[in-house]
């Protein structure tokens, strides 16, 4: 259409250029010529117009025509793998086919019922099988728990030895604990002779004190009376003795001094080796109760056995002070063991 339409435009001009030259009357007539210029500009500016829309157009229905083809490209891929799809489908139905007719099912259902048969065949005997072995289970479900009970009286009994030979190693850990206990007694009471003496060391410096101070007293009286008196030999012989006398209480008082310094270094260095002692002891204990957890039990074994046994006096040895008799506490009549032992226990129950 639009060709026709440009074809018939190119004619037009041709043929007012020959009527033109033909006529020479039109070109005499110059307005009606630019007339007819202004209606070929006009027409082809439309041109123009419909040109630029066709153009459009046919970009249009390139980019649609591009389109067209890749959907058909991938219908075409599409068809392909259809057709991929349906031969493996194909080729495992004649596998099927050919299994299917190398198995012949009509056999293989009449074995079926053959197998079948067979085992409806074998079903009472199998029964009566399981009604024997059934009976067999509960026979030596008896005699496990038969021989259960034998095996609880023979652990009954080796439960019994076990636990001789754990009192007779108690009473073992018994005996020497007593003989540490006793020790530990022995040194208590070396510690309590010590600090006795050191009591009457005590009195001793006191005594002197107070006699010093006596002396110091009866000096100075005695220095206010010689003020009274005249006489220089008797002032300077009594000063002179004076003077011996304050020497010799001196010395008195350093030797006792010294002698109170080696007593209590001496004193010190015992007491800090039974206290040494003493803990290691303790510390013993309590690794053997850790050893033992049932000790409270062999304990109170031990108790009832000893109460069973005829109590024997036992003849302790009270200190005395300078002039005095010390009461002894009921906690020293029990003993020291009885007090390990009620340590132990109340670690026990903490």
């Amino acid at each position: 259409m639009f060709f026709k339409k440009k074809k018939k435009e190119d004619e037009e001009p041709e043929d007012i250029e020959d009527e033109a030259d033909d006529n020479p009357t039109v070109s005499q007539n110059q307005g009606t010529g630019d007339i007819s210029i202004g209606r070929l500009t006009a027409d082809i500016e439309k041109l123009k117009a419909q040109f630029k829309t066709f153009y459009e157009m046919q970009k249009s229905s390139n980019e649609r025509f591009t389109m067209i083809n890749e959907q058909v490209g991938e219908l075409r891929a599409m068809i392909l793998d259809r057709d991929k799809d349906s031969k493996l489908v194909e080729a495992k139905a004649t596998q099927a086919i050919d299994l299917v007719e190398t198995v012949q099912p009509d056999k293989l259902m009449i074995e079926l019922r053959k197998i079948d048969n067979k085992i409806e065949m074998m079903k009472p005997p199998m029964e009566t099988n399981e009604i024997i072995i059934n009976n067999t289970i509960a026979e030596l479900k008896e005699i496990r728990t038969r021989i259960s009970a034998f095996k609880g009286i023979e652990e009954a009994m080796k439960l019994g030895e076990e636990v001789k030979k754990g009192w007779i190693q108690n009473k073992k850990i018994d005996a020497d604990i007593a003989k540490h206990a006793s020790k530990v007694e022995t040194i208590y009471s070396e510690m309590w002779k010590q600090f006795n003496e050191l009591q009457k060391i005590s009195g001793i410096i006191s005594d002197l004190d107070k006699s010093i101070k006596q002396v110091s007293s009866e000096v100075d009286s005695i220095k206010v009376k010689m003020t009274s008196l005249s006489n220089k030999k008797e002032f300077e012989s009594l000063i002179v003795k004076f003077e011996t006398f304050e020497k010799h209480a001196e010395g008195v008082i350093s030797a006792l001094n010294n002698k109170i310094s080696d007593f209590e270094q001496d004193f010190n260095k015992n007491f800090n080796e039974k206290t040494a002692k003493t803990t290691k002891l303790i510390k013993g204990f309590e690794t053997l109760t850790a050893k033992t957890p049932d000790l409270d039990k062999y304990f109170n074994l031990l108790e009832e056995e000893a109460k069973k046994i005829p109590e024997k006096d036992v003849n302790v040895k009270k200190i005395k002070t300078p002039g005095e008799d010390e009461k002894i506490n009921e906690e020293q009549k029990q003993g020291f063991f009885a007090k390990i032992k009620g340590k132990f226990k109340k670690k026990k129950g903490a």
